[in-house]
């Protein structure tokens, strides 16, 4: 096969690895699934392999010296990530069985599925509430009534909600006859489907008291179905989605982590919990709401979706996609041992770990059938506010990020929204996902800091006066406005936005 004149990472370089060759390096403290680790040792990498030193006993040079000129070119054209993940290779490969639970959109289920499901949602309603797989156990693992697990605005946000999906569905699925049921999804950038304005799904009431005031016999509640679909639109939930599925690096993908845009995935989760509201706005009592659980298989589904394209169903393929050096605890998520728990899911059923949710296909059995309409999925080139000098580098004139950064959380009571003025009129909006007392919650401490970015077109924002407003979801404490010193006193920033090859 001839080398490749013009390599990338995403493309080439990162599928020459193979598991054993991982290995053998990281022993030698060279971590061939970064792409950072692999740009700073490539003279180093590139000696051994062209020597015929690597890999051990399948040296490129005997078996594929075209990948000798392919890592040299890579190096040569200044080690492009690109944005083409490649076709499919043995190493990063999609399983060709299928998976036996296979969830699809709640709008597309036959009679006898929904019927079906609706028998399960009745049956862990009726469960007693010690009995785990009942519904008021299973939805208490994300906050109230303690101990609190969930993960939120941090690494393992996405795994810990694949496995807290898992264990719901087979809560589920513990109701006799419904051993084959699976949990549809909501796909977020549709209207409220009219299945879950009904019954069983329309509600919950609490059998016992929980905490924070939330006493037995307390329904879940939503805001009108007419305001959810206009607070979606406002915080441009679809378009957040949509940004998200043209990343190619893990932290752009879930933005927020390790300062990157926060206008991804788990912004666009944010301003969706908040525009469901109360319930679903409440970070204590959101699981209480049975909308919660499509909601979240269809983030899940997401993550599948970028997972699938970008070859990162597997550890090393999705280590691949991690920046080790700028996002160490990402890393450390999968690669650590006591950072792989999602507690209560790893000593308790169904035992999962971060590495062992990766490929939701082959070890969880579990797959997504994609929406109708569904659009194809086009990555882009990375979009960023700063870059090396020593990167090509492009600066698109039209679009501008407006960042509001530094405000501290903690002092917000519960969820709360920020707004982007221009002449006193609301231009875009985010909204942020927390318990009412943040500062009981220790990931809330850890990442107190929040930061929100807003990207559009440069002519939205020019010629007028522009000013930022925080409005907590709890209006009883100081009104529609947050008064920004108590939230740290947050700044702004604005930037054209490069992007890199």
């Amino acid at each position: 096969m001839a080398a490749v004149a013009n390599p990338t990472w995403y493309s080439d370089i990162r599928s020459m690895f193979t598991a054993t060759d991982i290995s053998h390096m990281n022993s030698q403290n060279v971590d061939l699934t970064s792409y950072d680790n692999v740009m700073t040792n490539a003279g180093n990498i590139y000696g051994q392999v062209a020597t015929g030193n690597m890999p051990p006993n399948d040296p490129w040079t005997t078996n594929h010296p075209d990948w000798v000129t392919t890592f040299l070119n890579w190096i040569t054209n200044g080690f492009p990530k690109g944005t083409d993940p490649g076709s499919s290779s043995a190493k990063l490969s999609l399983a060709a069985v299928p998976a036996k639970r296979l969830r699809k959109d709640i709008t597309t289920l036959s009679q006898a599925e929904l019927a079906l499901l609706k028998k399960s949602f009745e049956g862990i309603f009726a469960k007693p509430q010690t009995d785990p797989n009942s519904y008021f156990v299973q939805a208490g693992y994300h906050w109230l009534p303690g101990p609190t697990y969930c993960q939120h605005h941090v690494p393992a946000y996405n795994p810990w909600h694949r496995a807290y999906l898992l264990s719901f569905e087979n809560a589920l699925r513990s109701i006799p006859g419904c051993e084959n049921v699976t949990l549809p999804y909501w796909d977020i950038t549709k209207p409220f489907p009219d299945v879950l304005k009904q019954p069983p799904f329309d509600s919950y009431t609490l059998p016992a008291d929980i905490g924070e005031g939330y006493t037995k016999g307390y329904v879940t509640v939503r805001d009108s179905y007419d305001a959810i679909q206009q607070s979606l639109v406002d915080m441009s939930v679809a378009e957040d989605i949509g940004r998200a599925l043209t990343k190619t690096d893990w932290e752009d993908f879930n933005g927020w982590f390790a300062g990157a845009p926060h206008n991804t995935i788990i912004q666009a989760h944010d301003s969706g919990h908040v525009s469901i509201g109360p319930s679903m706005a409440d970070q204590s009592v959101a699981a209480f709401d049975p909308v919660f659980w499509f909601f979240h298989a269809n983030w899940d589904r997401l993550f599948w979706t970028w997972q699938q394209e970008m070859k990162a169903t597997t550890l090393n393929g999705l280590l691949s996609t991690i920046n080790k050096t700028t996002d160490p605890v990402s890393y450390q998520t999968f690669t650590n041992s006591a950072l792989e728990a999602l507690a209560p899911f790893t000593t308790n059923p169904p035992h999962l770990k971060s590495t062992t949710v990766i490929d939701s296909a082959q070890s969880l059995d579990v797959d997504y059938q994609p929406p109708q309409g569904q659009p194809a999925m086009s990555l882009s080139a990375k979009t960023q506010l700063t870059t090396l000098a020593s990167k090509k580098f492009s600066v698109d004139v039209d679009l501008v990020n407006v960042r509001v950064d530094g405000v501290n959380r903690l002092k917000i009571p519960g969820s709360f929204k920020v707004h982007l003025l221009k002449d006193g009129k609301r231009i875009a909006s985010k909204g942020f996902f927390q318990p009412v007392e943040a500062v009981k919650c220790k990931n809330c401490v850890d990442n107190a800091i929040a930061h929100f970015d807003f990207e559009m077109p440069l002519a939205k924002v020019s010629g007028g006066r522009l000013e930022v407003a925080i409005e907590p979801m709890d209006k009883s404490v100081v009104g529609d406005r947050f008064p920004q010193k108590l939230a740290g006193n947050p700044t702004v920033s604005v930037h054209l936005l490069m992007k890199t090859e």
